[in-house]
């Protein structure tokens, strides 16, 4: 199967078990089972990230190694980091930092690819930016201003792009 098509296929489960975990499961706190699934949720999601970091340099690494080692790179880092949080709440701005910092080579990469609109690339650096701000802003000020996440959106439209138009083919 086609790098692309894997990624087609498990960036939306990634997208919807991560917002599940993120956002749904931790406001159940009186249902402890279903807290419970949703860091269950939040380890499968750090085992997709492995994967996705991974298809993403074999996706791009014709278009420059360096920027596609960088994805990979800060990928892996933001994991232990996310890991940790199921324990210590505060440990996912931490993860947030490594979250940022892989959009921006994918943003890059996806600039200079020729598979993906130039447009998309420019989205993952603004949401590299609301992911940066969400962490600099809760160490800052204490709390993560609610606009801050609009800027993260850039990352939503990437997973919808490729789930469903996928890449262009290049030709050499």
């Amino acid at each position: 199967m086609k790098t692309i098509n894997k990624l087609r296929i498990l960036y939306p489960v990634w997208t919807v078990i991560s917002m599940f975990s993120l956002l749904y499961a931790p406001t159940l706190a009186s249902d402890s089972t279903l807290f419970k699934v949703g860091q269950l949720g939040q380890i499968v999601v750090q085992v997709f990230q492995i994967v996705i970091a991974l298809l993403l340099y074999k996706l791009f690494m014709d278009t420059d190694k360096e920027q596609a080692s960088l994805i990979v790179i800060f990928g892996l880092l933001g994991v232990p980091f996310s890991l940790m949080a199921l324990f210590i709440p505060d440990a996912i701005h931490l993860a947030e930092v490594f979250w940022g910092l892989w959009l921006i080579p994918i943003g890059t990469l996806v600039i200079r690819s020729g598979m993906f609109p130039k447009w998309i690339g420019y989205l993952l650096y603004v949401g590299s930016l609301g992911y940066l701000g969400a962490t600099v802003s809760y160490f800052l000020i204490g709390y993560v201003p609610s606009f801050v996440d609009i800027f993260t959106m850039g990352e939503i439209i990437w997973v919808l792009w490729i789930t469903f138009v996928g890449a262009r083919e290049i030709r050499n």
